[in-house]
């Protein structure tokens, strides 16, 4: 009978080998042992089912031949087997009209025996021998097991991105709801815990023989890590896929975007994309220049909108960054509001990929075809009696409940909302929008309420008119194309007052027009940014002789690359870095031999007096003998930032 006792006796007996050096190794070791079990199980059980039966593996690499008999080989007979003939053996096999066998090649790649002990290795594999797959019994307990499993790769290495919550899986596949005949892809899928619940909703619509080979066939999934990928074929197996053929091992970021065609697309994809990660150098160049970045959750989002079909539906999991971010995640989220209909944000609480990571996470849904009119918003709450997640304190799918009545009846309450498509874009595309019926925890009284109010509304008047005067000042130099966005703008600033956080995206807004140079007349006398920067290089040069005393160490690479630069600028602008402008220093406090400094005629400035572009209120002054006890004195022209 297997049972969770079965994996600690395992891992204790692992434990005492001095090559298995921690959980990753252990680990690992364990993996590839029990799916040459698992797979042998199959196999036997297979060999009744069919009548002509091809082995997955030769004869001599079967688990039955080398670790079936209790008396078999142990020691060093059976390190030197498994080092020299097994592990070599399963990564060169040949081709078979078994698909297994080539899914086994391509599984055991990167496989290594770490065990050193061949007394141990016996011992190990007697344990795993006590486990018979083929009973209903030990295939539900380790079906059980197994996610203890998955969750132990956490803290075993660089394993973050492989494991998500059974109940997001379940919750997201769900809502995305594959039906028969659909096809299914999780382009990230770590170890299938998204397709085994796509698996298991398709089958519930079951009526034939055929429909079961229908939804054999119509799942998909993509992972390049050797041990997830090993771990994704037994769980296939362990689910009734008796040849998981459509599991591919590979990167699926690594073919050009361009490459793939209609053939490629699916009905569904269902997955939860690594995040918070960069891919390495030259993947970027599989997609279209405006997306060329190397953070993955960036590069997969652009994938999956191109890998749906028309009318295809999409469920994943994606950061908080991915909403409010710019630049190039501005241009991302224009393209999916624009190709599909973003009809659906659930914004999680933290820590529900706790212990693993506390960043905030939100569930995408969305359908290729059609643009956005408006995005509906559900803040999934803790449940009652709950602060935050834990190992033993996971998310549940009942929670998932309020979700699910709201989902085909929407209405607005205290946590779903609605936003249009016209906000979203007057926020740049930012979708990181609070819930606005959540409670007001501050209580004021109401004729304070009402004073603070008036007051805001005559401070926000006046600076509405001061924009709009600047904004009809300044549009001669203005782009014609960017021209029509700046005219709404200029003509219904009033608006902003009865939009959630408008002046912040007022403000925003125009910032990032004059970041660009959107908002400033390109004059050609005034010389181009090229010829600018270097009469400062030629300034700073003389700098340089008078400040030679001075030690400095460039800190940086000056050279900026394409993929540095987050959005364009008009032709006669350059990209440069800060430091190249000048010299950088912090300021440091002169020591004092008193209870204040000297009263003198030079300025002491503190952080506290730089506020809103000017210094004021200093009340420090000091000597040229205050300064020869520490302090640097600012050349005039200098730039003060805190």
């Amino acid at each position: 009978m297997f049972t969770p006792a079965t994996i600690k006796s395992i891992q204790d007996i692992m434990r005492q080998d001095i090559g298995v050096d921690g959980d990753a190794p252990r680990l690992s070791q364990m993996v590839w042992l029990i799916y040459l079990k698992i797979l042998d199980d199959e196999d036997k059980a297979l060999e009744i089912r069919k009548e002509k039966f091809v082995p997955t593996l030769p004869k001599k690499y079967q688990w039955r031949t080398w670790a079936g008999p209790l008396d078999g080989m142990t020691g060093d007979k059976l390190i030197e087997f498994v080092n020299n003939d097994l592990l070599p053996g399963l990564r060169e096999l040949p081709e078979s009209s078994n698909k297994r066998t080539d899914l086994t090649r391509m599984a055991f790649q990167d496989v290594y025996n770490f065990m050193r002990k061949g007394t141990l290795l016996k011992q190990v594999i007697n344990k795993i021998n006590e486990i018979d797959f083929n009973t209903s019994k030990d295939r539900h307990a380790f079906n059980e097991i197994y996610e203890r499993l998955l969750k132990s790769l956490q803290s075993a290495g660089n394993f973050g991105e492989m494991y998500t919550p059974r109940a997001v899986t379940q919750f997201i596949v769900e809502m995305v709801n594959p039906q028969v005949g659909e096809s299914v892809l999780d382009p990230a899928v770590g170890t299938g815990g998204f397709l085994v619940h796509a698996l298991e909703h398709m089958r519930k619509q079951v009526k034939s023989v055929k429909d079961e080979q229908k939804i054999q066939a119509s799942i998909h999934g993509v992972e390049k890590k050797p041990l997830p990928f090993m771990l994704l074929i037994t769980n296939m197996m362990l689910h009734g896929i008796e040849e998981p053929v459509t599991m591919r091992r590979g990167n699926t970021l690594e073919k050009p975007i361009r490459d793939y065609t209609d053939s490629d697309k699916v009905d569904c994809v269902v997955t939860n994309p690594p995040f918070g990660g960069t891919e390495e150098p030259g993947i970027e160049s599989n997609f279209p220049k405006e997306f060329q970045t190397r953070e993955t959750a960036d590069l997969f989002l652009v994938l999956i909108m191109r890998l749906l079909k028309k009318n295809g539906r999409a469920g994943l999991v994606l950061p908080d960054g991915t909403l409010y971010g710019e630049g190039m995640k501005t241009l991302i989220k224009k393209m999916l509001l624009e190709d599909c209909n973003l009809h659906t944000i659930v914004r999680l609480p933290m820590n529900v990929f706790a212990p693993y990571t506390s960043i905030a996470t939100n569930l995408l849904f969305f359908t290729k075809g059609n643009p956005t009119k408006e995005v509906w918003f559900y803040e999934h709450p803790y449940p009652d009696g709950k602060s935050s997640y834990s190992t033993s304190n996971p998310i549940n799918i009942q929670e998932f409940d309020a979700e699910k009545d709201w989902w085909t009846k929407r209405t607005e309450n205290k946590q779903a909302w609605k936003v249009s498509i016209e906000e979203i874009q007057a926020r740049n595309y930012n979708l990181d929008i609070k819930n606005p019926n959540a409670p007001v925890v501050a209580q004021h009284a109401p004729k304070d309420l009402l004073k603070t109010y008036l007051e805001k509304q005559q401070k926000i008047k006046l600076h509405l008119k001061k924009i709009q005067e600047f904004i009809n000042k300044n549009f001669s130099g203005i782009h014609i194309d960017e021209k029509d966005d700046l005219t709404v703008i200029a003509d219904n600033l009033q608006d902003f007052i009865n939009v959630p956080n408008g002046i912040d995206i007022l403000e925003k807004t125009i910032l990032e027009y004059a970041s660009k140079g959107k908002l400033s007349h390109q004059d050609p006398k005034d010389g181009t940014g090229s010829e600018l920067y270097e009469k400062i290089q030629i300034e700073k040069s003389e700098q340089e002789k008078v400040l030679k005393n001075r030690k400095r160490k460039a800190k940086y690479n000056t050279l900026i690359n394409t993929g540095d630069t987050p959005f364009i600028i008009p032709e006669s602008w350059k990209w440069t870095r800060l430091g190249d402008l000048g010299h950088t220093e912090t300021g440091s406090t002169p020591r004092q031999t008193g209870n204040r400094f000297s009263a003198g005629t030079i300025p002491f400035v503190r952080p506290d007096n730089i506020n809103s572009l000017t210094v004021s209120k200093i009340k420090d002054f000091l000597t040229e003998d205050d300064l020869k006890n520490g302090g640097t004195l600012i050349p005039k022209g200098s730039l003060l930032m805190v």
